[in-house]
């Protein structure tokens, strides 16, 4: 599959996962559907971890080799991700095109039910991923795109 294909597909599922958090959101409200969202992300976030330590051992993990990791994770669903800056400390990745974001708005979901998804999401996914590989690495998502013409900008960094 070539980037595009790897993009309509990955934002196909999103819009599915969409219309179906919609569905539960309905049914058992907001609050306990994202709860729900997170629980879920923090379980893929263990078997990330997983993942990486098999890639990198147990050798200490230096930034610049997790954000490229990383990079190339959010290239393979679809992401169009920039390293953007790098530091002995610190790695900011810059993300334009988006499977989740349009896939969110496909499937139904609002601006801000999108944005909750993906702040949740992400923070539970990546930062129990990270707790797990280095407790003293953490992430956040700096900036989320309100238009889908910006860039979401998501940090990793010892000790923020």
């Amino acid at each position: 599959m070539n980037e595009e294909q790897v993009f309509v597909a990955t934002r196909k599922v999103f819009a599915l996962y969409a219309a179906f958090f919609k569905a539960v959101a309905q049914e058992i409200g907001m609050e306990k559907a994202l709860a729900l969202h997170a629980s879920a992300h923090e379980e893929q976030g263990m078997a990330s971890a997983k993942l990486i330590r098999d890639k990198v051992g147990d050798a200490p993990l230096d930034i610049q080799k997790l954000g490229s990791i990383l990079q190339q994770s959010n290239l393979s669903i679809g992401i169009q991700s920039e390293l953007a800056q790098v530091t002995a400390a610190s790695a900011l990745f810059k993300n334009s095109q988006c499977p989740m974001y349009d896939g969110y708005r496909m499937g139904g979901l609002n601006d801000e039910t999108a944005e909750e998804l993906c702040q949740r999401g992400a923070a539970a996914k990546l930062g129990t991923m990270l707790k797990q590989i280095d407790p003293r690495i953490t992430y956040r998502l700096k900036h989320y795109r309100l238009k889908s013409d910006e860039v979401c900008e998501e940090e990793i960094a010892y000790g923020t």
